[in-house]
């Protein structure tokens, strides 16, 4: 069966004769016969009822030809879909983010989705980077937003913030080097009780690569793999830690917790959207890309977000070689403009 065969068909039902048909489709009546005739034969049963008259549907008939129509009219749709470059409208896409990110933006990409593709559904699966990572590679899940990703041969990894690493704290910090708003020094967490996530995690991997630059061993009290976990241990007072400030903005705002900024330039974790490599990337995924980017440009200047989305000189931000990204400070060489 295919489908010229089925349009013989809709195209004989609707004239009530063979002959009629063979006019309006521009064929022979024996060439057109001998396609129904096939078609019938697939179907293993009559579909018309020929007569002096012409032909009428059997019952097999009219059961294949609202089946046919139904098929017919999907295949249209989709093809006038895809014309007009719009994304399906049914189907699911597995995300996957860090919790740091859910706490800030995870509830916004469901709506956003959901409002956009109300037929479709967006999953989203929390971890930390070290498993999304693996699920990516694995093709467990269609795209991830991961820290401290780059691309390989199995994951393509696009930029999607430069995001600040906050000294996170309680509100009552003392000190003189801790009033509120002052710059940390990586020295300091030598000296202080430190609870931080697993050195596998992202965002720990930033921390001890700029506290070796600097010859700084943090004092680690304990290792949480758990966002949640790390900021009810601060607001115990059992010690601080290192997150981006979306992961805490609704408890600064509520002064349960406070921020203190890194003096240390490398205190900035690159957050990129990865895709594997192998798998193809749909329309809705892409359409899911977007509404990650779209979320995340609108929070930065909220203050949900701390970070840069874009080069000074307005490009995407980009990696350099060795995986490094472009200074945010330094407006980059022309040359070198291409995300």
């Amino acid at each position: 069966m295919d489908l010229l065969q089925i349009r013989y068909f809709m195209e004989v039902a609707a004239a009530g004769s063979l002959s009629r048909a063979a006019v309006r489709l521009g064929v022979s009546q024996p060439a057109l016969s001998r396609q129904i005739g096939r078609l019938e034969a697939e179907l293993r049963g009559l579909l018309l009822y020929r007569h002096g008259r012409g032909v009428s549907l059997t019952a097999a008939g009219q059961r294949f030809l609202e089946v046919s129509q139904s098929v017919v009219q999907q295949l249209s749709d989709v093809r006038e879909e895809l014309a007009a470059g719009a994304p399906d409208a049914v189907g699911q896409v597995m995300l996957g983010i860090p919790p740091s990110i859910s706490a800030s933006m995870g509830a916004d990409l469901a709506l956003c989705f959901a409002a956009e593709f109300p037929r479709a559904r967006l999953r989203i699966r929390e971890a930390f980077s070290a498993v999304l990572l693996e699920w990516t590679e694995a093709q467990r899940i269609d795209l991830a937003v991961l820290y401290d990703a780059r691309s390989s041969p199995s994951l393509i990894a696009t930029p999607l913030l430069l995001e600040d690493l906050f000294l996170v704290e309680p509100p009552a910090a003392a000190g003189p080097e801790a009033a509120p708003g002052a710059p940390v020094r990586l020295a300091e967490l030598a000296g202080r009780d430190c609870v931080l996530p697993g050195p596998e995690n992202g965002l720990r991997r930033v921390l001890d690569s700029a506290c070796a630059a600097e010859g700084v061993r943090p004092r680690v009290l304990t290792e949480v793999d758990c966002v949640a976990a790390l900021k009810q241990l601060v607001e115990r007072g059992v010690g601080t830690t290192v997150l981006p400030f979306g992961a805490v903005h609704r408890e600064v705002k509520d002064q349960r917790l406070r921020v203190r900024p890194f003096a240390s330039p490398a205190m900035r974790a690159l957050l990129v959207i990865a895709t594997p490599s192998n798998k193809p990337v749909t329309p809705l995924v892409r359409a899911a890309v977007r509404i990650i980017q779209a979320e995340v440009e609108r929070l930065v200047p909220l203050d949900v977000l701390r970070g840069v989305t874009r080069n000074p000189d307005g490009s995407p931000l980009r990696p350099r070689q060795g995986g490094v990204v472009e200074d945010a400070a330094t407006p980059a060489p022309a040359a070198s403009a291409s995300p």
